[in-house]
């Protein structure tokens, strides 16, 4: 594998959580140089255990970045086939307490005419770009990935996170890094297109008519079979209504229909997947998949029976989840509260050098481009 040594070793600390280090790290972790590794996506599987602890410590948890989401897309869809994972270690290839720190999925960068800056990558599937860096390394991994060096696939004018939670703390720790070490920073709002959701009063008369009709029961899987189960009717409710219609609901597409029922069983299996349904006289009339854990979760789809469609038996459940757990929020893809108060604030970050544009410079740049157009980053399971 292509690897640097970032010779600005990170700060010194352990993240919190026993158990959670077991075999990648001391539970007091030196300071240390900071190796980059650049592989496919795909071509993580073999480094599961160490992505699943670093997703456990990350400064800012997400879900589309876990093993669970990112290597069943990785198998199932073509978008994420050639992704790049910039992956940062602590320690040595040989030593044995090494432990992963950071793993930024970016776009390959291939081809002569390519973005000066890695970018992020992003897909539609994907509501939150925030990479998964150590909660006491973050600074240390970004400060690695812009220094410059030979790595061809990193060379460039700086690193543009997408859709990312511009008040959350992986910007802030970010934002600290490029005042310490002269960077500059520049955020972009994004422009969202999901409408605000109505509030929660407003579903209560949704609720009481449907409860005229029966009995009223929110369910929720708590096994494996019974969350592959619940997924199962929900992507029969959406294959009988209106984007089926439109030839876009998840059954009409086999390479999505597989992702889908990959992703659910690799999440619920630790605990990062939210599967309900809304039952009225113990049939069920709408469905929600919601991935992440903590505070915050995603609504990811959600489905309902075009027989009650008029009294919106979706915002219902997502009323009645919320309900029973009002703790968290369920967000939408464009960060607006679909459940709860609290919105996210999504928009790119765009950290760089901003060193000046001279003629040399502009030259030096044209030459790493053909460079990287010259080098292709070989697939997964390549000999």
């Amino acid at each position: 594998m292509n690897q640097i040594m970032a010779l600005k070793g990170g700060p010194s600390g352990s993240a919190s959580g026993a158990g959670i280090e077991a075999g990648y790290a001391p539970a007091q972790q030196p300071a240390g140089a900071i190796t980059i590794e650049i592989r496919t996506l795909a071509g993580c599987a073999d480094i599961v255990d160490a992505w699943s602890h670093l997703a456990a410590r990350a400064l800012e948890p997400n879900p589309f970045f876990e093993p669970g989401f990112a290597l069943a897309a990785a198998q199932h869809l073509v978008a994420f086939r050639d992704v790049v994972a910039i992956l940062a270690w602590q320690g040595g290839a040989t030593e044995p307490k090494r432990r992963l720190v950071g793993l930024i999925p970016c776009f390959p960068r291939q081809g002569l005419f390519v973005p000066d800056a890695l970018i992020g990558f992003s897909d539609r599937r994907i509501f939150n770009g925030a990479p998964l860096l150590d909660r006491n390394q973050a600074e240390a991994v970004i400060d690695a990935v812009l220094t410059p060096g030979r790595q061809r696939l990193i060379e460039g004018r700086g690193l543009v996170l997408r859709h990312v939670d511009l008040a959350g703390p992986l910007v802030s720790a970010l934002r600290r890094e490029t005042e310490r070490h002269g960077l500059t920073a520049s955020l972009r709002p994004a422009l969202s297109a999901v409408e605000p959701v109505a509030p929660a009063d407003s579903v209560e008369p949704l609720r009481e008519a449907l409860i005229l009709k029966g009995k009223l029961t929110l369910a929720e899987s708590r096994t494996q079979s019974g969350l592959r189960d619940a997924v199962e009717i929900i992507l029969a409710m959406e294959a009988s209504g209106a984007r089926a219609q439109a030839g876009a609901a998840t059954l009409q597409d086999t390479r999505e229909v597989g992702f889908l029922r990959a992703m659910t069983r690799g999440l619920g299996r630790v605990r990062q997947c939210r599967v309900a349904l809304l039952l009225l006289n113990e049939q069920p009339i709408a469905g929600a998949i919601v991935i992440g854990r903590g505070p915050r979760g995603w609504l990811y789809l959600g489905a309902q029976e075009q027989a009650h469609a008029a009294l919106g038996p979706q915002r219902v459940l997502l009323a009645m989840m919320r309900q029973a757990a009002p703790s968290r929020t369920i967000l939408q893809p464009g960060g607006l509260a679909a459940s709860g108060t609290d919105a996210v604030s999504l928009g790119d970050l765009h950290l760089s050098h901003g060193l000046a544009q001279k003629p040399r410079d502009l030259a030096g740049r044209a030459r790493a481009a053909l460079r990287r157009s010259l080098f292709r980053l070989p697939r997964a399971g390549a000999a």
